[in-house]
């Protein structure tokens, strides 16, 4: 039994603002590298695809840790102060990659490093504090917890289609610089807000046991997410033989439905009952990738990656809110957990996937089939994380 510590005791707008504000920009910062390939490819660059691939360790790692780090320093301070250094690792990495635009060869790559060291320390924190500051925003957690997801969901698909237009231009370090007066500007407006310490206190039964059924769904989930969306471009392009044009049609229509479909699960959660569709969704997702290979047009194809995205959308921000709902009183341990969680399945589900298509010759459509038996264990993980909930919990997210 811990003394539960929560937010000021009334969440203001300016509140809202900050939490979601820093959420929003925190998609728009992560996938800004992934968005820049061809630059760093092209002159004066010329980051070959193992270097542009390395990028992305530290990035992971990072991401990790500062999760990890999450509840250690919200102990110490609070999670308003986690989101605040979460910001400034974000503020940091941006610096370190508008310098990188003005710098060429292997100082330009010793910059990109540390910009996606600092990117992932940054995630790590920034989004934990976010998850759990969300879940104080409004009475209904869930829809906080999602709308919070939502706009760090949309912000990651918008940033490829507002970064070309400046790569287009020839003027993309605008955009970073943008995110940098962005990130400023919450990390001030937060400034004046700060946590309170409750006198109750809060029993949760085997927090261990739950925060470990939850950590394996969330692993679960983002190895199922990152398996759709970082091969959907070469499953369309290479294995299917389509258009460049199908590839990129049928990831966008992959995030814009998992987008969407948060957005409307946000305002119905008395329909869409999180104790019920975090079942139900693993198993939409098997079927998804069941289905996937069977796909033999463009059209096909692009409808098959939006169910896909419809399947996974609201697996994590639902289980990221019966988490925090199940463990008040560990809640920014439960977020920490939960990220890193999250990014240690992305970043595996990647390199494992990768790792069986290029080194061990299998196809991705055997991949995706396979993948179908990762999601039927999301189902039973998701079911075993649902009973370990106490009732109020599943009661208080609904």
């Amino acid at each position: 039994m811990r003394t539960l510590t929560t937010p000021t005791a009334e969440s203001t707008p300016s509140h809202a603002i900050v939490v979601y504000g820093a959420g929003m920009l925190q998609g728009f910062a992560f996938t800004l590298v992934p968005a820049l390939a061809t630059v760093f490819a092209a002159a004066p660059y010329n980051i070959n695809a193992r270097g542009f691939g390395i990028l992305f360790i530290p990035l992971t790692v990072g991401a990790i840790i500062g999760a990890a780090l999450t509840p250690k320093l919200a102990a110490k301070t609070d999670t308003v102060m986690v989101l605040r250094i979460g910001v400034v690792a974000n503020a940091a990495a941006l610096v370190a990659l508008l310098i990188a635009s003005r710098t060429i060869g292997a100082a330009a790559y010793v910059l990109l490093l540390i910009d996606t060291t600092a990117l992932g320390l940054g995630f790590g924190l920034n989004f934990s504090a976010v998850n759990e500051l969300a879940s104080h925003l409004s009475a209904n957690e869930t829809a906080s917890v999602t709308i919070a997801n939502v706009l760090t969901g949309l912000g990651t698909s918008l940033t490829p289609i507002i970064l070309g237009a400046f790569i287009f231009h020839h003027a993309w370090a605008i955009w970073p610089g943008i995110l940098l007066a962005a990130f400023i500007v919450i990390f001030v407006s937060s400034l004046r807000w700060h946590e309170a310490k409750s006198t109750s206190s809060v029993a949760t039964p085997s927090p261990s046991r739950t925060l470990i059924a939850f950590g394996i769904a969330a692993l679960l989930y983002a190895f199922c997410e990152g398996t759709f969306s970082s091969w959907a471009t070469t499953f369309a392009h290479l294995d299917r033989g389509f258009s460049l044009a199908t590839g990129e049609a049928a990831l966008t229509a992959f995030w814009l439905a998992l987008t969407l479909t948060r957005l409307f699960a946000a305002f119905a959660t008395r329909v869409l009952t999180p104790k019920i569709a975090i079942v139900i969704f693993p198993i939409l997702i098997a079927a998804a990738f069941f289905f996937l290979p069977l796909w033999r047009t463009p059209t096909t194809l692009v409808i098959g990656f939006a169910l896909g995205g419809i399947a996974c959308s609201i697996v994590f921000p639902f289980a990221m809110s019966l988490a925090l709902g199940a463990m008040p009183s560990d809640a920014d341990r439960v977020a920490g957990v939960m990220v890193a969680a999250l990014m240690t399945g992305e970043g595996f589900g990647t390199f494992f996937v990768g790792a069986l298509h290029a080194d061990a010759h299998v196809s991705l459509a055997a991949i995706y089939r396979a993948a179908a038996v990762v999601a039927l264990a999301l189902a039973i993980a998701a079911t075993l994380a649902r009973s370990a909930s106490p009732e109020r919990a599943l009661n208080r997210s609904s």
